[in-house]
């Protein structure tokens, strides 16, 4: 059976949550938000309704009402009355809410949110039931801090980028608007310098997958089996689930782009075609994509890094195209097919060479061309997708839309978002940082990012 993933304790998180978190005000400049209207569809009407308890402090809830909007499921984790409690007294104290920016669109089945409020911002996450009468069968709200002002506000695209040159041994950066040209730079630093950005290369995987639902070779909703053969590595809950059970496509890429799901990307590598997915790094305006073929997938890419030797990992290195599928398939696979949670992680191994590869341009061409696809038919999941996880919290008075993928590994990080200025105009920028021999700087780079967020905000 087909089926969506559900998380049996959500009901008990969403109250953990907000007793945790209280009612503290944040800080955030949402006064000005424009208000949103919400989708007519049926997660679309229940968050509507959510809402509306929320700004009347659940003073019309009853448990009759509870049990006819929330499925049984639900209900197991948390009784109607502490559903009632939950919107008296932890939600509806800092209300009224009101949506400033929807992440992951509203779908039939799902309504992911943004909120405004007069004390700052919060998130809310619903679905529904899959069949009428609809009914709720996750609900969790919780506050969002907007970050705060960078560390060094940039006071000019200069200053960003002399700072930005500094933060480690190899950078690349790139801020630029997105046009019917494509990327057209505002800002630069190595930009055409191709580098290691981990998992950020998922958004090649997810263009694949577009191209292919466009071009009717796939479907957003067709049923893809877990294929135990498949199973990778953390990040990603995907692994836990068992051999035959079966999920949309779209669920899978969700879990890709939100969660930097490994398995759920092995899964859409293995649907697509090795070979196709590729070629997507050519047609998506990457520079140099014979870096990444043969493409590795996630679980052989482990594999690679914690099971091969040095004269293994040296004998990949110098191998042509042709002899290193032959090592994927030969030793990468069977080593795989072993692989445990447990085993120690080897930092700073092959960064340089066994990896997957990109400039800052790269990651800006391939997010325009995504920007493209989804104006298509249909194609509206691949901003759904990418919005599901906005790294971070940029102020909805700023942003209408934030799209974004993250990569990570020992010595390595990329970020790469696609945004819509309240004014309509939309933007790419793409940060990496590499270092061979040390840790990266994570805050150095969060920091600059937010400040090349600010100086978009104020570009003519």
């Amino acid at each position: 059976m087909m089926r969506k993933l559900n998380n049996p304790i959500a009901a008990c998180i969403l109250v953990a949550v907000v007793i945790l978190a209280g009612i503290a005000p944040l800080s955030a400049q949402t006064s000005t938000v424009a208000r949103i209207a919400i989708p007519d569809t049926p997660a679309g009407v229940q968050l509507a309704w959510a809402l509306e308890q929320v700004n009347d402090g659940g003073g019309g809830l009853t448990e009759r009402r509870i049990e006819q909007r929330f499925a049984p499921e639900f209900l197991s984790g948390l009784s109607p009355s502490q559903v009632i409690d939950v919107f008296r007294y932890y939600v509806g104290p800092a209300g009224p809410m009101e949506v400033a920016r929807f992440e992951g669109g509203v779908t039939d089945e799902r309504a992911n949110a943004l909120l405004s409020t007069g004390a700052g911002l919060w998130r809310v996450a619903l679905s529904v039931e899959s069949d009428d009468p609809y009914r709720i069968d996750e609900l969790f709200f919780e506050p969002a801090s907007a970050p705060g002002a960078p560390g060094t506000p940039a006071r000019s695209w200069s200053s960003l980028k002399n700072r930005f040159s500094k933060l480690a041994s190899q950078t690349s950066f790139i801020a630029a608007e997105i046009t019917s040209d494509g990327c057209v730079p505002i800002a630069r630093v190595n930009a055409e310098d191709p580098l290691a950005i981990a998992s950020s290369f998922k958004i090649y995987v997810l263009g694949e997958l577009a191209v292919q639902v466009e071009q009717d070779r796939a479907a957003w909703d067709e049923p893809l089996p877990i294929d135990s053969s498949l199973i990778s590595l953390p990040n990603g809950e995907m692994r836990y689930q068992p051999a035959g059970e079966e999920f949309p496509l779209s669920h899978f890429a969700d879990e890709m782009i939100s969660h930097s799901d490994n398995t759920a990307t092995d899964h859409l590598i293995a649907r697509l075609g090795r070979e196709e997915v590729e070629q997507s790094f050519a047609s998506m305006g990457h520079a140099h994509p014979e870096l990444n073929t043969p493409l590795l997938m996630t679980r052989e890419w482990f594999a690679i890094k914690l099971r091969f030797s040095d004269r293994d990992i040296r004998r990949y290195q110098q191998a042509g195209e042709e002899t290193r599928r032959e090592i994927i398939q030969t030793m990468a696979i069977p080593n795989a097919a072993t692989l445990a949670e447990w085993e120690p992680w080897l930092a700073f191994r092959a960064i340089d060479t066994i990896e997957w590869f990109a400039s800052a341009a790269d990651l800006c061409h391939a997010m325009a061309n995504l920007h493209q696809i989804s104006q298509g038919e249909d194609m509206g999941h691949v901003l759904n997708a990418l919005s599901l996880e906005p790294g971070i919290t940029f102020n909805p008075v700023d942003w209408n839309y934030v799209g974004y993928k993250g990569g990570y590994e020992t010595g390595v990080r990329s970020d790469v978002w696609l945004l819509q200025r309240a004014d309509g105009r939309w933007f790419a920028m793409a940060g990496i940082i590499n270092n061979l021999y040390a840790e990266i700087n994570h805050y150095g780079l969060s920091d600059l990012m937010i400040a090349a967020a600010e100086l978009l905000a104020r570009t003519d």
